[in-house]
Parts: C-alpha cells; sequence; structure tokens
C-alpha cells in the first residue's frame, strides 16, 4: 500500500521504535516503544492493522492478535532493508498466535526464545495453536536451550533382622528318689524382624528316651532344624533365603510428549521394592538322656529374623526440548525463513536403591551342661536371609532439539526454508538404566506440503 500523506508505509498502522514511548499514538513521527503495545492498538483496531517496527532488541514475549502481521527490519526514516534486524527475544515461548481465524504473521523479524530456567523446562520460540493463515515470511527463529531434568532421589536401606536367641542347657527331669524334677528348657527365642519376617523359635528338648522337638520355621520359608532321636543331638536350622534386588526402573527416551502446547519430557522410571529376606529357622532340640536319672537336652537356638527390602530409588526427570516452531492443529506457511533449535537439556541421574537389611544371626544351640548326662544338644538356629537392595532408578532421557514440531492435525509449508535441529542433551546417568541421549532432529510429527 502507498498512502500519499505517509508515503510508502500506510497512515491507518500502528508504528514501533525503541526510542519510541508506549503513552504515544503510535504513528510515524510518535511510535510505540514496544511492540506488545503497538499489538494491543492493532489488534483493537476494525478491522486489525499492521504493525511496523524499526530495527533494534525488543525483550517481549508477545501474543499476536488475529488479523495482525508484524513487520519489522525499518530504520529510522521507516525505509526497509534486508540488513535491518527486528529481534524479539522473550521468554518461551517468545512469540503465540493462539485462535487466530484471519491473515496475521511476522515478516523480516527475528525472534529468539530465552533458555529455560525450571528444572525440565522447554524453550518455544514461536508457538502457534488451533490457527490458520499464519505466515511467517524472512524470518529466523533461535530457540533457546532446554533446562536440565532434576536427579531423582536415593531409596531408604531396609531395618537389619534381629539375632536368634540361644538355646538353654538341659536339665534333669525326674521324679525318681535322688534325682531332680527342673523345667524343661524353652527353645531359643526367634529374632525378630521390623518387616515381620521372624525366625523360628527353637526347638524344646527330648526327655529321657524321647527326642527332641524340631525347630520352627522361619517366615518366609526356611525349616527349622530336626529335633535329635534319644542322646542325639539335633539338626541346624536352615538360612533364610535372601531377597531379590528391586526391578531396575526403565532408563527415559529421546523424546517425551506434547500435550497440546507443553511438552512433556521423558522422565526415568521408578525401581521396584527389594525383596524381604527370610527368616532363619529355629535349630533342632536335642534328644533326652537315661543315664542314672533321666534329663532333657539342651534346647535348639532361635533362628535370626529376617533383613528388610531396600526401598527403590526414583527416576531422573527429563531434560526440557528445544523447539523452534510448534504448531498445534494449526496451519502454517513459513517461506524464505530459518529455523534453528538450540540444545536439549540433560536428563536428571536416577536414584539409587536403597541397600537391603542385614539378616540376623542365629541363636547358638543350648550348652551341655553336667545335669543333662547323656542327653543331646540342641543345635542352632539358622541365619537371616539380607533383604534385597531396592531398584535403581532409571536416568532421565535427554531433552529433544527439533526446528518444527506438528501436534494433532498440524501442517507445516517450507518453501525455500531451512529447517536445523540442534543438539539433544545428554540421557541421565544411572546405577541402572540410562536415560537415552535427547533426539536431534529437523521435525517430529510434521508433514510437509
Amino acid at each position: 500500500m502507498v498512502d500519499a500523506g505517509c508515503g510508502p508505509l500506510p497512515c491507518m498502522a500502528i508504528y514501533v521504535a525503541v526510542t519510541g514511548s508506549d503513552s504515544a499514538a503510535g504513528t510515524r513521527d510518535a511510535p510505540k516503544k514496544t511492540i506488545a503495545a503497538g499489538l494491543a492498538r492493532a489488534g483493537a483496531a476494525t478491522p486489525p492493522i499492521a504493525v511496523f517496527v524499526q530495527a533494534g532488541s525488543y525483550a517481549e514475549t508477545l501474543d499476536v492478535p488475529s488479523g495482525v502481521t508484524i513487520y519489522g527490519g525499518f530504520d529510522a526514516s521507516w525505509n526497509r532493508n534486508e540488513t535491518g534486524i527486528t529481534q524479539i527475544t522473550g521468554a518461551s515461548p517468545a512469540v503465540s498466535f493462539r485462535s487466530i481465524s484471519g491473515p496475521s504473521g511476522l515478516d523480516q523479524v527475528t525472534v529468539k526464545s530465552t533458555n529455560a530456567v525450571q528444572p525440565g523446562g522447554s524453550s518455544i520460540a514461536v508457538l502457534v495453536t488451533s490457527s490458520t493463515m499464519i505466515e511467517l515470511r524472512n524470518v529466523t527463529i533461535l530457540s533457546g536451550n532446554g533446562a536440565s531434568g532434576s536427579d531423582g532421589s536415593n531409596g531408604i536401606a531396609g531395618g537389619d533382622g534381629f539375632v536368634g536367641m540361644n538355646g538353654r542347657p538341659g536339665v534333669e527331669h525326674s521324679t525318681s528318689f535322688g534325682c531332680s524334677d527342673h523345667t524343661v528348657p524353652a527353645g531359643g527365642d526367634s529374632g525378630g524382624s521390623s518387616c515381620g519376617r521372624d525366625g523360628g523359635i527353637g526347638g524344646r528338648p527330648g526327655i529321657g528316651s524321647g527326642s527332641g522337638l524340631p525347630g520352627g520355621d522361619g517366615i518366609g520359608g526356611a525349616l527349622g532344624g530336626a529335633g535329635g532321636a534319644s542322646t542325639k543331638n539335633g539338626t541346624a536350622g536352615n538360612d533364610g533365603a535372601i531377597g531379590a534386588p528391586g526391578m531396575l526402573g526403565n532408563g527415559g527416551l529421546g523424546a517425551g510428549v506434547f500435550a497440546a502446547g507443553s511438552y512433556l519430557p521423558a522422565n526415568g522410571g521408578a525401581g521396584g521394592l527389594g525383596g524381604f529376606g527370610s527368616g532363619g529357622g529355629g535349630g533342632g532340640g536335642g534328644g533326652g538322656g537315661t543315664s542314672g536319672c533321666n534329663s532333657s537336652g539342651s534346647s535348639g537356638g532361635g533362628g535370626g529374623g529376617g533383613g528388610c527390602a531396600g526401598t527403590p530409588g526414583t527416576g531422573g526427570t527429563g531434560g526440557g526440548g528445544s523447539f523452534g516452531l510448534v504448531a498445534v492443529d494449526a496451519h502454517v506457511n513459513l517461506v524464505s525463513s530459518a529455523v534453528t533449535a538450540g540444545l536439549g537439556g540433560a536428563g536428571g541421574a536416577g536414584g539409587l536403591g536403597g541397600a537391603g537389611g542385614i539378616g540376623g544371626a542365629g541363636g547358638a544351640g543350648g550348652p551341655h551342661s553336667s545335669e543333662q548326662d547323656d542327653g543331646g544338644n540342641g543345635a542352632d538356629g539358622g541365619r537371616g536371609g539380607d533383604g534385597g537392595r531396592g531398584g535403581h532408578g532409571g536416568g532421565g532421557g535427554g531433552g529433544p532439539s527439533a526446528a518444527v514440531v506438528c501436534v494433532g492435525t498440524a501442517t507445516i509449508t517450507v518453501p525455500q526454508s531451512t529447517l536445523t535441529g540442534g543438539t539433544g542433551g545428554a540421557g541421565g546417568a544411572s546405577s541402572g538404566n540410562p536415560g537415552a541421549t535427547g533426539l536431534s532432529t529437523r521435525s517430529i510429527d510434521c508433514s510437509f506440503f
């Protein structure tokens, strides 16, 4: 358009210059200072009008109204040349087009989004959602770097099992003349466990020609030892089984997913809970004695308590992405432009799984006493099994770097344009499964026409 009163540019437009004032009218001679102020006036006009911007740096985050195009590259005399750079630098997304139904866009403008700051945050330079008739012509788009993800937390060590109690010595247990009638000793108490994996109680001894009783089974399946026949020793209780280590968390992938216009990083998975150690079996009681006065054997030792499971480490969160242009259910015409993505953020490290608790030692079989004569000895209780280590968390996936991204029904045309993906973020470390390196690509899910 050529307007007789305003020269090669229309009078019915809004003008912006770094030397202007937002309290000004927005004319060529009294320009606005910020593009945001210019857009507000331009979008309120009926019909909406264009915004012309002198070269310079504008630290702004913009939401472009429907029907408005921003034209950059003008000098102080409002002459346009190819070397004039109008740069918009703003937080992600630096420039947005939302629910646009009339011709709108950017022309000879550089848009740069700042680096993401929040853990796992992404940087998007231009976001277009639910819009048509968007044209970006002679535009340079530079996205900032994605932020690193957060490290996962370490698991907590499982509690240790408690030691089984020792068996008791044998005694005379007879009503015959000259003999003592002492109380037959009980088996050694089982070792406890804070997670319920108690050991088995020690077996009681036999009396006279009687056999000792077997030790109790530990919680989790460890069998108690057999009682000894008359005058014979009992057998030791079985050791408890060791708990299995927890499953390792999955490492995050090289790209997460978009939900509308927001990127959800590829987080690492949490590990699994370790297995519980089994309680040790109680030792069998010794057989009774018949020499002289009838006597009991000594009793078996209690089984040690099983160690508890370590809790899992959590996964590291994924790194944020760097995206030049993101279109969501929209169509964008990208003409004679260049889009370059920055660096994806590194994934967070996966947390370590907590160590399993140590199983308790089994109690010793009861000592041989002078009263039990030829009675058998009780056997030792089995050791409690150690708890399993919690699974290590997976490392978060590195953030992707993509020049353009299409979500939903979005399409982009790219005549005479170049698209350059940056470097994907490093995957998060893990003692289990590390995260994948972030994807580096010119486009994600786009069909070009």
